[in-house]
């Protein structure tokens, strides 16, 4: 959300100078205007919400939405302008997975700590001012209550913490964890249930199974598109079940437009997150963590404070906005069977270049298969080997500028969630 109004800059940074409170205005409008955000094909973004209406059912009528205009000013950042010249363009709206991803990087803990350190003392030396208008915006939009009535007021006596919530959320939806505990782990509820675990109802405990076939599913017909003898294993009308299934369990989540106003709000405070490592913003160059990668930046930035992001944060970083389209796609029903399955893994001519969805798909798997080590793509036949031998078609991990040995996970507890799978991800314990 907020990454995609800090494009719209001179230079995205230059978000952070906007008053937090404006900020949080703009929040209201995107969440008005999220019928116009064309997604994938022109469908609006209202459509696969789980109803047509929860938009114009919880958002502000006309006359406040005017007063309570946030008159963002594009080249000023920081001063306003008048209602006549506002900023209302809609902007996208990423899938909950990406926020799941974000957060799974250990982003949040490590921006908490900082934030936390900056307000109470000066154990992190000298700042800029910018920096200082950064530290302000953080805690307001992520740590702290948010407005009352305001779309983004997901926050209440009856579910006070956001990282139960957003737990509470992965786990329905996808039927993960967050592969780190809460910095201060809850009591346990009778059976041994984490918080985020109770009161749930369904949860798509599935859902990486499923995920992963399809996965299997597609690479298979993308490594025997140019076949000139046999036949291409994949069937795509399986693919597009396997899509059909996926896009009823996430529905199923959805009915009556059940989670939307959290799903944008745990996007939005994903996407700050996010947008304060993906450049060299004043924080970034204040802690002496200039790089040239969201995950470099953000390691360095962990050290500050005794922190480690996760090993796989690379990848999930890189995977967090290419997956949110793909199960944008999905939910939209465009590869439903009937539809067009066989485009994810099909040029558009018979032996034809692959298309921009084939290339981005396959680069989703790539990185799903090294961020979760689950292998996708299949062994192949060695040519130089004895025979019979099979060796991988490809390393399971993708290459990474810095060993895994420089890495650890953000909390020395067991794993859970896509990035290393245990034998309970997404099962009641």
């Amino acid at each position: 959300m907020y990454r995609y109004l800090a494009k719209q800059f001179p230079s995205p940074p230059q978000l952070f100078l906007v008053h937090p409170f404006q900020l949080s205005r703009w929040l209201e409008v995107a969440w008005a205007a999220a019928p116009k955000v064309p997604l994938i094909g022109g469908s609006p973004a209202n459509e696969q919400l789980g109803s047509t209406t929860v938009i114009a059912d919880f958002d502000l009528p006309e006359l406040l939405l005017e007063t309570l205009e946030p008159g963002i000013d594009l080249a000023h950042p920081g001063d306003w302008v008048t209602p006549g010249d506002r900023h209302t363009a809609p902007l996208l709206w990423d899938h909950l997975i990406y926020a799941y991803l974000i957060e799974s990087t250990g982003v949040y803990e490590i921006i908490s700590e900082i934030v936390s350190r900056m307000v109470r003392g000066d154990t992190l030396g000298r700042l800029s001012p910018e920096t200082l208008q950064w530290a302000r915006a953080m805690e307001e939009l992520l740590f702290r209550d948010p407005p009352p009535f305001s779309i983004g007021s997901v926050i209440s006596r009856l579910r006070s913490d956001p990282r139960i919530e957003r737990r509470r959320a992965y786990y329905s939806f996808f039927g993960f964890d967050l592969p780190f505990p809460l910095p201060a782990s809850p009591v346990l509820a009778d059976g041994g249930q984490p918080p985020w675990k109770l009161d749930v109802g369904g949860a798509n405990i599935t859902f990486q199974q499923r995920l992963t076939e399809l996965f299997g599913q597609i690479w298979t017909g993308y490594e025997n598109r140019l076949n000139q003898v046999g036949a291409n294993a994949t069937d795509a009308q399986y693919v597009g079940l396997l899509c059909q299934t996926i896009d009823d369990m996430l529905g199923n989540r959805r009915q009556d437009g059940r989670m939307a106003r959290e799903e944008m709000t745990y996007v939005a405070a994903m996407s700050l997150c996010h947008l304060t490592v993906e450049y060299d913003t004043p924080v970034v160059q204040d802690l002496q963590a200039t790089a040239t990668s969201p995950e470099e930046r953000l390691y360095k930035m962990g050290a500050k404070v005794g922190k480690v992001p996760a090993i796989r944060s690379r990848e999930l970083f890189e995977l967090a906005e290419p997956m949110s389209a793909l199960l944008w796609g999905i939910e939209l029903g465009i590869f439903n069977p009937g539809a067009a399955p066989e485009s994810l893994y099909l040029p558009n001519t018979l032996g034809g270049p692959p298309t921009q969805l084939n290339i981005e798909v396959n680069r989703i798997i790539d990185l799903w298969q090294s961020a979760t080590g689950t292998r996708v793509k299949g062994p192949s036949v060695s040519v130089g080997g004895p025979a019979g031998t099979k060796l991988p078609a490809q390393p399971l991990r993708t290459p990474a500028p810095v060993p895994d040995s420089a890495r650890a996970p953000v909390a020395a507890a067991p794993a859970r969630g896509p990035m290393v799978p245990s034998s309970s991800n997404g099962q009641h314990v």
